[in-house]
């Protein structure tokens, strides 16, 4: 049952740091909204009982929001602060408070806002009863199940001493030494004991179970005793009394294999009768009475077995999850009620099927690489989508536990899986929303060209790659001839339909896709050409030229033509690590303004190696 212990303390500080993930990746938590932050963590706080309040801390380690008590309190010396600063959710031992004053674990996972910025984070304090609560259902007055870390300091309550208190017993010391004990041992209270050992929570914590060496062995060791001492008293006194005595104790002995028999065959419940051996000697009655207590033993264990496995039953029964077990290869050998109710399939739909049949075909390749990790690690978790009856998908993510056993037809596969389908639908369409929101983001809103922001992200970027490949990049500055004046005289509603009609036919003119065109600013246009030399770039421009004077939009307030014209100024370079991107800006800008200054409706060019 220690396995099945330590799965259960895994699997909840799995989920529970999922509750808390959930809410440090909220979107008012990314653009700092503490308001409607504080009301969601209210919510989570009332629904969630296992959690003594829900914080946030900013990036400087002062709490702002804490359903529990008062802000302000500086936890920038903690070390759950320090990790999330390194970027990683974080489980604590067990410490105090410092509003509750009380032993508690604290879960936390970092806040990044959409930049990707550290902002702080967000954690849920977890009284120490709750881990308590948890062990109880494994423990009684013959056997107890604790936790200790990796120091020894007992961190549930145990009768081997008072939270906060260190162990030092052999099987501790065993287990830091990856070692297991067979024989029995010493306990921190004296006591011999047998016991077996987990680790959970990533190898931090450790969970023992223990039972005395007198349960186990006082009542087989009275019975020996009397049984043994009965045999040598029939030895030495049956030469002479063998036919006086033998039906006095035949009889009784009889009774008592007849009795070993029945609970060998599983009848649990079987006692040897007072009346049949009130009479006899008092030896034979103590072999009788010890009988009985020998059976009451072995009907508490038993007993005590099936009841900790309804409970594990009953868990498996009754959870809202998907509760499977498979063989070594992944073949089904169980489906819980929840995940026939969630896939609708029968027993004999699915029970000895390769799990890989029913998960989506794209989703293979990343289940057979989490495999691979579940054999090496023991316990993975995995998202994926998984066929139900009706062929429609739907998506899972399962806790996986890998237990190994003598051999491989001994060994088992525990999953927990829970239907995710719509946070991924949220999920979707948050990345939708996003998507948007980024291309409004880098578009002009009147020419629907990119915009001056994209521009800048756009060329440091070809920067960067051109200097890489050691490739020229060329860039074309061009602008409006007269545009004022064209305001002016058409207004600024026609000025803006000149604007769009510019853009349209600069963008007409650049075929690859890897040319972008941009609105700089006013009148004044981008076009960045990635792997072009020169005259390929002064090719662009004169066809953009020629694009634009041909579109003949009357222009009367131009001193060099009766249509809206452009001149435009052509700059190319091969980046080194000596130069900016701002460098070919400038080169091009001095193109342009050379452009201008003989005469408008022309291009001009300028190269810098």
């Amino acid at each position: 049952m220690i396995d099945v212990q330590q799965v259960t303390i895994d699997i909840w500080l799995s989920d529970r740091v999922q509750n808390i993930r959930s809410l440090a990746e909220l979107p008012t938590m990314k653009s700092l909204n503490l308001s409607d932050s504080s009301n969601i963590f209210q919510s989570f706080d009332e629904y969630h009982s296992e959690f003594e309040g829900i914080v946030y801390v900013n990036k400087n380690g002062i709490t702002e929001l804490d359903t529990s008590g008062e802000v302000g309190v500086n936890v920038s010396d903690r070390q759950y602060f320090k990790e999330a600063k390194n970027g990683n959710a974080f489980i604590t031992d067990v410490i105090i408070g410092r509003q509750s004053k009380k032993p508690v674990i604290v879960i936390s996972v970092p806040v990044f806002d959409r930049a990707q910025q550290f902002q702080g984070l967000v954690f849920g304090a977890v009284s120490i009863n709750t881990i308590n609560d948890i062990l109880k259902q494994f423990q009684d007055k013959n056997r107890e199940t604790y936790l200790v870390n990796r120091d020894g300091m007992i961190i549930t309550e145990s009768r081997q001493g008072k939270l906060g208190e260190t162990i030092d017993s052999e099987l501790f010391n065993y287990a830091l030494a990856g070692k297991k004990l067979d024989d029995f041992y010493d306990s921190t209270t004296g006591e011999k004991v047998l016991g077996n050992y987990k680790w959970a929570h990533n190898n931090q914590w450790l969970v023992i179970g223990e039972i005395s060496k007198n349960t186990i062995y006082e009542s087989f060791y009275r019975m020996a005793f009397i049984f043994v001492s009965v045999i040598l008293l029939l030895a030495l006194l049956g030469y002479v009394f063998m036919i006086f005595v033998s039906k006095q104790i035949e009889e009784p002995i009889q009774r008592v294999l007849d009795g070993t028999k029945k609970i060998g065959k599983g009848n649990w419940g079987y006692r040897l009768s007072s009346p049949t051996y009130k009479d006899e000697i008092k030896e034979l009655q103590e072999l009788s009475h010890n009988f009985n207590q020998m059976a009451e033993t072995i009907e508490s264990h038993i007993y005590s077995i099936a009841e900790n496995e309804e409970r594990f039953r009953t868990i498996m029964q009754y959870s809202s999850d998907m509760i499977t077990i498979h063989d070594a290869n992944g073949k089904y050998l169980y489906v819980s009620p929840a995940g026939k109710e969630i896939l609708q399939y029968e027993d004999h739909e699915i029970l000895g099927y390769d799990s890989y049949y029913f998960i989506h075909p794209e989703d293979i390749p990343l289940i057979e690489k989490n495999f691979e990790k579940l054999l090496q690690n023991g316990y993975v978790v995995s998202t994926y989508r998984i066929r139900k009856k009706n062929n429609d998908y739907i998506w899972f993510e399962s806790s996986i536990k890998y237990m190994k056993g003598n051999n491989e037809d001994a060994s088992r596969i525990f999953t927990v899986s829970r239907n995710i389908t719509e946070r991924k639908m949220v999920e979707q369409q948050l990345t939708e929303a996003n998507k948007l929101l980024q291309e409004l983001s880098s578009k002009d809103g009147l020419t629907g060209i990119l915009n001056r922001r994209s521009f800048d992200e756009r060329l440091e970027e070809e920067w960067k790659r051109a200097e890489r490949n050691n490739l020229p990049l060329s860039l074309i500055m061009l602008d409006i001839d007269f545009f004022k004046a064209y305001n002016d005289t058409y207004g600024h509603l026609g000025g803006d339909d000149c604007l769009r009609e510019v853009a349209n036919a600069i963008s007409q003119a650049c075929k690859r896709e890897s040319d972008s065109v941009f609105r700089y600013g006013g009148e004044e246009f981008g076009i960045i050409l990635p792997e072009t030399d020169l005259k390929g770039a002064q090719t662009v421009a004169e066809k953009a030229r020629k694009t634009v004077e041909n579109l003949q939009i009357s222009h009367a307030g131009s001193k060099i033509s009766d249509v809206v014209t452009i001149s435009l100024g052509v700059a190319t370079i091969i980046p080194t690590k000596y130069a900016s991107a701002s460098s070919l800006i400038e080169s091009a800008d001095k193109a342009l303004y050379q452009a201008k200054q003989e005469g408008r409706n022309q291009v001009r060019s300028y190269y810098k190696e």
